[in-house]
């Protein structure tokens, strides 16, 4: 889990987290990668896991989890 990270490491996980699914590559732990990095307050990781859930896009299609995480999301706008 990420505590006490600035939003510069913050965007490097998230960036990584975001190739490691483009390129198919352990995506279960860049899902992981993506929630730690939205629990810390990264809004852009939390929006780009709402769009992954909604859309059942390499993870199962689940509305609560993809209203969960938008809602994250806003609040960390």
């Amino acid at each position: 889990m990420i505590q006490q990270i600035s939003h510069h490491e913050l965007e490097h996980v998230y960036a990584n987290a975001v190739n490691t699914i483009q390129s198919q590559m352990n995506f279960s732990e860049a899902v992981l990668q993506l929630e730690d990095a939205a629990r810390a307050g990264h809004g852009k990781a939390a929006m780009f896991l709402a769009e992954l859930y909604y859309q059942g896009f390499r993870v199962e299609r689940d509305s609560l989890k993809a209203q969960y995480w938008q809602k994250m999301a806003t609040m960390q706008a």
